[in-house]
């Protein structure tokens, strides 16, 4: 008995149709560049050949360049597009401070002038005021103050990408909206004990079997003040050559700790030289593998003596700081003028157990908590008796947490936020509850980058409706 071949069932999903290719990738038109947009790049508003108006987002150029375009793909609303010609540009451009800078996707905006990128930087600040419910313009720009920013290669923390292919090993940045790895030679941006590092690791995994250094894909830098905390991202646990290479790495490069990560896992000390500490208000504090701290010791600064500065105004004896981490602010809540009673609450408990350390030996009034926030926010029952709150949180903001505090909060609170976009949601919800925002301060901690720290005070001045 004959059986006869059926011809294989195409299935749903990607495998089983064909993408329909967008007729406008390819397209060249001409365009005037309207304004920096939210990611760095530059927004024309285009009306092509048959009549259709798209919007077009391109890198490195101004307000006011016209050039043309070639459209690349789809982005978001409109499409991404690269300069092919530049027919005038009314004002010149920057001269870049990095080799990179045509590539990297770590910087966005080094063409600014100067004066041009803190103007800008310091709108997206009265950007995000506006958009928490001041619309009155003059009434924003009284509460955002000046742009707080980062010198030149200070940032303390970098996760390098790291791609080991035919060529070689590159270590670095991806590209903007790529996941090609630049082979970061130079950086403007990072401090430079982290380029050092980073040629280390490159030259050490050059020499690696390919196989073993093809396990690593990213690497976590911190500077402390003790020296660097390094984890390396793998896809699977390093035999005993690579253990002992990295004990060698460590001890060549005079590590702090290299640490070895799988998938999501905890990091595993490979080599542990000494405990990895900052100080806080004078606080030593031991950093747990990959733990955060603020992007820039100007950046923390700058947090902190705004923090200082506020707890002047404002008569707390009893301060609950959220999403507290290792104590970035906790101790400087606690010890700042008039000493306080401190509750921090964090939910890493590698950062709870750093943070009960230190503060048991600082002799100050604090009490840690471990709760995810996100899952479990405070309640009303927790806010009684407490004076202020601060918090602190990722950039997926503290929705959850601030839909209480509208109802429920004290007399103050003091925010940090990393992103515009939420902290505009959680300050709206605050000041729907009854609270007057009366100061913001922007933080640059990324140069050359689009994304900017924000402080804020908040004050209530009526209950919740």
């Amino acid at each position: 008995m004959m059986t006869r071949q059926r011809a294989p069932r195409l299935r749903g999903g990607k495998r089983g149709r064909q993408t329909k290719r967008d007729p406008l990738i390819g397209t060249e038109t001409d365009a005037i560049i309207a304004e920096i947009g939210g990611r760095g790049d530059g927004i024309a508003h285009v009306t092509l050949a048959d009549g259709k108006e798209i919007i077009a987002y391109t890198d490195h150029v101004l307000p006011g360049d016209h050039v043309r375009l070639r459209l690349t793909q789809r982005r978001g609303d409109g499409y991404g597009a690269n300069v092919v010609a530049v027919h005038n540009r009314p004002h010149p451009h920057a001269a870049a401070h990095c080799s990179h800078y045509e590539k990297c996707g770590g910087c966005a905006l080094q063409h600014l002038p100067d004066a041009d990128y803190r103007t800008w930087k310091r709108s997206r600040a009265l950007q995000a005021v506006m958009r928490a419910g001041i619309a009155n313009h003059e009434q924003a720009e009284k509460i955002v103050g000046e742009l707080a920013v980062s010198a030149p290669a200070t940032r303390r923390r970098a996760g390098f990408s790291v791609h080991c292919g035919q060529t070689g090993v590159s270590v670095g940045f991806a590209e903007r909206y790529s996941h090609h790895v630049v082979d970061l030679q130079d950086c403007a941006v990072l401090h430079p004990a982290l380029m050092v590092f980073r040629g280390a690791l490159q030259a050490f995994l050059s020499a690696c079997e390919p196989a073993a250094a093809k396990q690593v894909s990213e690497a976590f830098v911190t500077l402390c003040e003790n020296g660097l905390d390094v984890v390396l991202s793998a896809s699977g646990e390093p035999d005993l050559t690579l253990r002992q290479g990295l004990a060698e790495l460590a001890e060549q490069q005079d590590l702090a700790r290299l640490s070895w990560k799988i998938g999501n896992g905890v990091p595993e000390p490979v080599a542990m030289r000494r405990t990895p500490q900052v100080h806080f208000s004078g606080i030593a504090v031991p950093l747990p593998a990959g733990g955060f701290l603020q992007a820039t010791q100007d950046g923390e600064t700058a947090l902190t003596t705004a923090i200082s500065n506020a707890l002047r105004d404002i008569p707390a004896r009893h301060v609950i700081d959220l999403f507290s981490g290792i104590g970035s602010f906790t101790f400087t809540l606690a010890l700042a003028g008039d000493r306080r009673r401190v509750m921090a609450v964090e939910s890493d408990l590698a950062a709870v157990r750093n943070l009960q350390s230190a503060a048991g030996q600082s002799k100050a009034t604090i009490d840690v908590l471990q709760r995810d926030l996100f899952r479990r926010p405070l309640n009303a029952d927790d806010f009684k008796g407490v004076d202020l709150v601060l918090f602190d949180p990722p950039r997926a903001g503290a929705q959850a947490q601030c839909e209480i505090l509208a109802v429920s909060g004290p007399e103050w609170i003091i925010a940090v936020s990393c992103n515009p976009a939420t902290f505009s949601r959680d300050i709206k919800e605050l000041r729907d509850g009854g609270y007057e925002l009366s100061q913001v301060i922007p933080v640059d901690q990324f140069l050359w980058s689009p994304h900017l720290e924000l402080f804020a005070v908040l004050h209530r001045t009526r209950k919740a409706a």
